[in-house]
């Protein structure tokens, strides 16, 4: 019976998305964006048209997806470590360590059409340029994130481990890092999007032939490519939805206690 209306409410919650999603192909395949919008079909491809390209192309956007997806994940799992350990040193050293935080959100304020080409400079070889990037853009979202989960304790919780003669370390790994979690998954979910951006935009300006960044650049180029160049984007689009998805339900096992988990969201 809970299983049933934990599966009900995701198909509430799924059915707006969906149905948007549904309004925006049958608005552009009915031909309404060429005549309301004056958009050419060699400027935005019919949805049929992308869809059999990527049936068509399947096995070579799986080659090309393959090599975007590994820094993607490598670079914001990386960056998503330092920027929790950032807030961790932060909530432990508030004095000293506050400023760090003004450096993170100042660093990941630099544009990643600006940061790309620079980090293709310093690295010869193009993984560890692209995970470098998203490194760098990862980290922002998180320190902040987990900040705010490290520091914002329900009162309660506080004065109990206070009248407990609980230490700093036990306050710390049993309430402090629990109480995070909720925030760093937000970070991650956040993170999911601006990773796949920053890799993609790093292929863009790698002289490397493969990565779903370069196939992007390469077939939009190309005027009888352009449904195919339209694939590729599909395809970041659907690899970014599983990740979102997958973290999602890590989300729902590993914080079952959160509110937000327990009301179904």
């Amino acid at each position: 019976m809970k299983r049933r209306s934990v599966v009900s409410g995701m198909m509430v919650k799924l059915a707006p998305p969906v149905a948007f999603g549904v309004f925006v192909v049958g608005f552009i395949q009915l031909g309404l964006a060429y005549t309301l919008l004056n958009f050419k079909p060699m400027q935005l491809p019919p949805p049929s048209a992308v869809a059999s390209a990527f049936i068509e192309n399947f096995q070579a956007i799986a080659r090309d997806s393959l090599v975007t997806v590994g820094p993607t994940l490598a670079g914001m799992i990386v960056g998503s470590l330092i920027g929790y350990l950032t807030a961790v040193f932060i909530t432990r050293f508030p004095k000293g360590g506050f400023g760090l935080l003004y450096i993170m959100i100042a660093i990941n304020s630099v544009p990643i059409v600006a940061l790309a080409p620079i980090m293709n400079r310093w690295f010869t070889q193009p993984f560890p340029a692209k995970v470098s990037v998203v490194i760098i853009i990862s980290m922002g979202a998180m320190a902040v994130n987990a900040f705010r989960g490290l520091s914002d304790l329900p009162d309660e919780s506080r004065h109990l481990m206070r009248a407990c003669d609980a230490s700093n370390m036990e306050v710390f790994t049993k309430l402090r890092i629990p109480a995070s979690l909720p925030y760093v998954f937000t970070a991650l979910k956040i993170n999911v999007s601006v990773a796949m951006m920053g890799t993609i935009i790093g292929e863009y300006f790698n002289d490397n032939t493969s990565g779903i960044g370069y196939m992007i650049k390469y077939t939009l180029r190309i005027g009888n490519r352009k449904a195919e160049g339209w694939a590729y984007i599909l395809a970041a689009a659907i690899i970014s939805i599983l990740i979102y998805a997958a973290l999602t339900l890590a989300q729902r096992r590993l914080v079952r206690w959160h509110a937000s988990q327990r009301m179904g969201a």
